[in-house]
């Protein structure tokens, strides 16, 4: 009960008017946050709703439509509770399709909820009545388009991919801003508010409200959940008219504790086939603190043989059918040792954005820890269909027990870290008994309790499948140490036998008997210095078809075990799947499945991967015989990765050390013409051209690759994440060497421009211009003979899957960079065509500039020596899409480089036309002669 209002002295507030109230209804469309222009509208946004007089309509009268539910009350300053009190974070509503759409029950697909938030509570004149301020926000469903992003736990690496908002769009957002009463004798809260909106057709609407919510001040299990509706005030013929919202939603507030005895008396012993089970390492630990990651679990339920229609399930008498899957969510728990908890049932196995407290999917339950039978046990109630929307009691048939337990070790066939039962205290002759099920959680974790042990049973199987490999071929080669697991987790590329794609994921779940545990990164004691066979056990996630969700009907999860001989790479498993029988969710095990799997090693040849099989030993007239799978991966193990840092830490610097020395050279030749500006009409006017469109170029890719970046494009970084800034800076280098030759090239425009004998100097450049567009389409054209092939390829860091694609842009950038490698070709030509001996290029230039694009194909050498290529992404310096590289470009280009500097030398000290077998004046043009400067 509230405290009666203060005896102070001080005068009573006058009686204040309900405040304007508004509403925002905002239309659907994916934020970007990258995007700059959002920001000032934003914050146009938020001046405008501070100003609700200039958008509202008259205000609501709370005492019409409210006053007969709680009556209304002078306010007082005193606060009554925290404001947090009266909140519902996620709760389910029906209606408001007009303005919210339809629920989506597709996968990555997000249902419709409401939240409620209590801004201010204050006690009233009124003894037991309390005024409520508070936001009422509605979301509407949206589709999820994006898959999977994947991150690395290490630390010398990680992958970045910035998230695409575009890959989610919610379909509307309706928020109300509600000031009323709740009175405490009744549990009832009623609130009216009204504002601004607009529709789907995007007419602007005066919307006004009235809320009704059934909150009890005391809560219990059966009084947990509550309900109530939204009503429009406006006429049915308005077009801000929407038809009644009804909500229902799990209380967040105090809440009282009746059914734990009875949880745990009636609690039922766990099925004997789960073995040994764990119990707390401390009698004072909370489910809270020993499982916390019990909301993150998924569970499959399987119901027993003896179902049937009549008995089968708790909720098949209200539903029809079976759920597969269930989730606990809004686990909370209490000092001694007591938690409550929400049971969601659904037939979607993904995020458990598509399970919510929906009426008839779901129960709600409390209990405790029993520590003599190491379990869990709760009792349930269900979560009643809406009838009444302020009905005392949304739940009914608390007679359903619910126990949990974890067991302590995992085996080939039994691989579920939380193992439950469901079962009815009803007689078996009563309407609403049901027989009891068994549930357990699936799929790999990454996140096991530390206690956890893995039994090997099927190791006799994999001696006599698994054949030893030839040492004595892989004596040069090392593997790498699986005690380092996560080396050992693939992204997997799998190939049916019809030549269909698909792909998956290899987890390694436990080395020896120790389950492998990210956050402790444990490693095991080696039994032996020179061990070299080792047990190990996988759990893998595949689809058979491409672009396959991993929850559809042709995912499949296979567990394995077998061993790993780290003499020669090879992994040999056997591997058991699940399968529904007969469709009702009765779970059996097919265990004739052999995995064969090479990894590459540390010290890999061109052309090594990962490559293996995954095949049925059954016959093939058996119904549960499978075609062979082949599954292949590129792998970069942690020290490969590691290398591959510090090899871009090393790129970086060398690439601005490039940049900065361009800027230099092309700094020493404008000294040079202004010392000489004799010497400015001779130089090529098409070689700056070419090599200022080639820096264009390139500066211009850069930054759609920034663009690029920020949408959809991998990044592997090193500590520290400096990576990022070092791009900055050097497209800011390329910035300034391309104004320095901009500079340049209309120094030398402006001179040629300016001399008396610039006819013959331009029909020379004509003739220039010619030959070299001959030489560079025939050199683009090789370019693009060469270039690789339209296609994805995947690559494989530690946890990490990178997608490198080529693109027309590769081509592009290739034949740029072919450009700049042979810049001199039309300074040369000119030379010879005018017969020039002007020393017109500084030899700090033409030499300097040649032997920055000379250096980065001697660097692709070293690194195409000592550095298997795997991932062409991370290439910072010599990109492979920025020129062409391979072991007979990194050859030619750099000495045709050195040549055609060498001819430059000649040219400048013996004459243009000296280096060709016909004398200069047959082609009729004028010799240039030095000219005096005055």
């Amino acid at each position: 009960m509230a405290a009666s209002p203060s005896s102070s002295s001080s005068p009573m507030p006058p009686r204040t008017p309900l405040s304007k109230s508004r509403v925002t209804i905002t239309s659907s469309f994916p934020l970007r946050n990258h995007e700059q222009w959002i920001h000032p509208f934003l914050l146009l946004m938020f001046f405008l709703a501070s100003f609700p007089s200039c958008f509202s309509s008259a205000d609501v009268s709370y005492a019409d439509h409210c006053g007969s539910i709680v009556p209304e009350s002078t306010p007082s300053t005193l606060r009554a509770y925290s404001d947090s009190y009266f909140r519902i974070s996620s709760g389910y509503f029906v209606g408001g399709d007009r303005f919210l759409g339809e629920d989506s029950r597709i996968d990555f697909s997000a249902l419709r909820s409401f939240a409620f938030y209590s801004r201010s509570v204050l006690l009233t004149h009124t003894p037991g009545t309390l005024q409520i301020v508070g936001t009422l926000i509605f979301h509407g469903g949206g589709f999820h388009f994006a898959h999977r992003n994947f991150t690395s736990r290490g630390r010398s690496l990680r992958l970045v991919r910035p998230w695409n908002t575009r890959s989610f769009k919610r379909l509307g957002r309706v928020s109300f801003d509600l000031s009323g009463f709740w009175s405490e004798e009744t549990g009832k809260l009623c609130m009216v508010g009204n504002g601004f909106g607009r529709s789907k057709e995007g007419i602007s609407l005066d919307l006004s409200a009235v809320f009704n919510l059934k909150y009890p001040t005391a809560a219990n299990i059966t009084s947990s959940v509550v309900s109530g509706y939204l009503e429009s005030l406006a006429s049915v013929n308005s077009t801000s008219y929407f038809d009644r919202i009804m909500v229902l939603a799990y209380a967040q507030r105090k809440y009282e504790y009746t059914k734990v005895f009875q949880a745990r008396s009636s609690c039922s012993f766990i099925h004997d086939s789960v073995g040994q089970l764990m119990g707390f390492l401390d009698r004072r630990q909370s489910i809270c603190d020993a499982h916390g990651d019990l909301l993150r679990t998924r569970f499959k339920l399987e119901y027993g043989s003896s179902c049937s229609n009549r008995n089968c399930g708790p909720l098949y008498n209200s539903l029809g059918f079976q759920p597969a899957f269930l989730k606990f969510t809004s686990l909370d728990c209490s000092d001694d040792g007591k938690f409550r908890l929400v049971v969601l049932f659904s037939n979607y196995s993904g995020p458990s954005s598509m399970m919510m407290l929906e009426p008839g999917m779901a129960m709600v339950a409390e209990g405790s820890w029993v520590q003599t039978k190491n379990q869990l046990c709760l009792i349930a109630c269900r979560v009643k269909a809406f009838t009444d929307a302020l009905a005392d009691n949304a739940v009914d048939d608390c007679t359903i027990g619910i126990s949990l337990a974890f067991p302590a070790v995992l085996t080939i066939e039994s691989r579920s870290t939380t193992v439950g039962k469901i079962w009815s205290n009803l007689n078996e002759t009563s309407p609403g008994y049901f027989s009891s099920l068994i549930f357990r959680s699936f799929g790999y974790s990454g996140e096991y309790d530390n206690r956890l042990r893995y039994k090997y049973t099927k190791m006799g199987e994999v001696r006599k499948s698994c054949t030893e490999a030839d040492v004595r071929r892989s004596r040069k080669k090392r593997y790498p140490d699986p005690r380092n697991y996560i080396d050992f987790m693939f992204y997997l590329l799998i190939t049916t036998s019809e030549g269909k794609l698909g792909n998956g994921f290899a987890n390694p779940l436990a080395l020896g008997e120790t389950i492998n545990h990210i956050a402790s990164m444990k490693r095991p004691t080696l039994l032996a210095n020179n061990q070299s066979m080792w047990n190990i056990s996988y759990y893998f996630t595949h689809a058979n078809h491409q672009n396959a969700p991993f929850n559809s009907p042709d995912a499949g999860d296979i567990s394995a075990e077998g061993t790993y001989n780290i003499k020669t790479g090879v992994i040999c498993m056997v591997g058991c799947r699940s399968f529904d029988t007969q469709g009702n969710n009765l779970v059996s095990k097919d265990c004739r499945i052999l995995i064969n799997i090479q990894i590459p090693p540390l010290n890999p040849e061109p052309g090594e991967h990962l490559h293996g099989t995954i095949r049925s030993t059954r016959t093939n007239l058996d119904p549960l015989f499978f075609k062979p799978l082949e599954i292949s991966s590129q792998v970069m193990y942690g020290r490969q990765a590691a290398q591959s840092v510090w090899r871009m830490d090393i790129e970086i610097i060398m690439i601005l050390i490039s940049l900065t020395f361009s800027c230099i050279f092309v700094g020493l030749q404008l000294l040079h013409t202004n010392k000489h500006p004799g010497v400015l009409s001779s130089i090529s006017i098409t070689m700056l051209a070419f090599l200022t469109f080639g820096h264009m170029v390139v500066l211009v890719l850069n930054f759609e690759a920034l663009l690029r970046n920020h949408k959809k494009q991998n990044v592997l970084q090193g500590n520290g994440g400096w990576l990022e800034v070092n791009e900055v800076v050097v497209r800011l280098m390329t910035m300034a060497a391309f104004l320095l030759h901009c500079r340049l090239l209309q120094v030398a425009w402006c001179a040629r421009s300016a001399n008396d004998g610039k006819n013959s100097l331009w029909l020379a450049e004509r003739k220039t211009i010619r030959l070299c567009l001959f030489i560079y389409i025939a050199g683009g054209f090789i370019a693009w003979l060469v270039r690789p092939s339209s296609q994805k390829t995947f690559h494989q860091v530690p946890h990490i899957t990178i997608e490198t694609r080529y693109s027309p842009w590769d081509d592009i950038q290739t034949y740029a960079g072919l450009i700049l490698d042979g810049f001199l070709i039309p300074q040369v030509i000119l030379n010879a065509l005018c017969d020039s001996k002007e020393i017109s290029l500084a030899p700090s230039f033409y030499v300097g500039t040649t032997i920055l694009r000379a250096l980065p194909h001697v660097y692709d050498l070293y690194r195409s020596r000592y550095y298997i290529p795997r991932l062409n992404s991370s290439y910072i310096y010599a990109r492979p899409n920025g020129d062409l590289y391979s072991l007979a470009w990194d050859i030619i280009i750099p000495g045709v480089g050195i040549l055609f500097a060498v001819c430059i030398y000649i040219q400048q000290r013996f004459g243009g036309a000296c280096i060709f077998c016909r004398r200069i004046g047959s082609l009729g043009l004028y010799e240039m002669v030095p000219v005096a400067s005055s």
